[in-house]
């Protein structure tokens, strides 16, 4: 069986083969960041997005010297994930905030809107222009449908051209299929306030303490206390809470890769408004 460098040095002297390689690379780099980061299938999702457009010049720049064509691609995987994810974490909030961000009045304090104010920001408007926009716009109300009031929803509606029935009919459903998420995270957030009540009242009862064979004791199971609350915590962390793309796929009857791939580019073509201090200026 041929190897992946073979490959590769085929194709740079033929120009033949490129499908073969990207398609034996692909799911290399899909995984990569659950491999490393213990990322979910959204994020995967997205970094393949990211990495794809460069496996062609990866393919080009690679040089035999001794070492597979698999290690270059681990060392230049590293190198892009790191570089994604430096980035990733502030867009990720900023992608949320600039749909439920309102108008802020000149001294800076909060103005409630009158009832018929539209609540998108124009530079959303002026951004969402094609079918493909306002198609990729409905998946990023869905994403996050969840932390949406029912004017905004409305608005972004409009604002698609999507009926707005249907997508807080689609909102619901999703809603609905969260519900074994949100039981779990309940029980994290449970175990987290009991392994914290305990480890503050094994700390009170620690400082009135004088026997050294009891403080030992109280402190060995202060320890045990704050792992357990950290372990809780670090299981909230991993419980996602809005819906994922397969779900959004599903419940519209789309393919997952459509809903991967229109997600990615409607942010970074919304990335000039995500910053929420420019909105607010806005």
């Amino acid at each position: 069986m041929e190897s992946l460098t073979n490959k590769v040095l085929l194709f740079q002297k033929t120009g033949q083969g490129l499908q073969e390689i990207v398609a034996a690379v692909s799911m290399r780099v899909y995984q990569f960041p659950r491999w490393k980061l213990g990322w979910d299938e959204d994020a995967c999702g997205e970094f393949y997005l990211f990495f794809h457009p460069r496996l062609l010049r990866l393919v080009g720049r690679f040089r035999d010297q001794g070492k597979p064509f698999e290690s270059y691609l681990a060392s230049v995987l590293a190198w892009q994930l790191r570089n994604f994810a430096r980035g990733r974490g502030r867009a990720e909030r900023s992608w949320s905030v600039a749909l439920r961000l309102q108008a802020e009045d000149p001294d800076g304090e909060r103005s409630e809107p009158p009832r018929d104010t539209v609540l998108v920001p124009a530079a959303i408007r002026g951004v969402i222009r094609s079918d493909a926009d306002r198609r990729n716009l409905v998946y990023l109300v869905l994403k996050c449908s969840r932390t949406l009031d029912e004017a905004t929803m409305s608005a972004l509606a409009e604002l698609a051209r999507f009926d707005l029935d249907r997508l807080q009919c689609l909102a619901e459903q999703l809603r609905r299929e969260r519900e074994p998420r949100d039981r779990r995270l309940e029980t994290f957030r449970l175990r987290r306030n009991r392994a914290f009540s305990l480890a503050r009242l094994l700390e009170t009862e620690l400082q009135g303490e004088t026997d050294p064979e009891r403080i030992a004791a109280l402190r060995c199971r202060v320890s045990s206390a704050r792992r357990r609350m950290e372990a809780a915590m670090k299981r909230m962390s991993r419980v996602g809470l809005a819906p994922t793309n397969r779900e959004i796929a599903r419940v519209l009857g789309v393919p997952k890769g459509t809903v991967d791939s229109g997600l990615y580019w409607l942010k970074r073509k919304l990335s000039p408004v995500y910053d929420p201090d420019e909105l607010r200026l806005a």
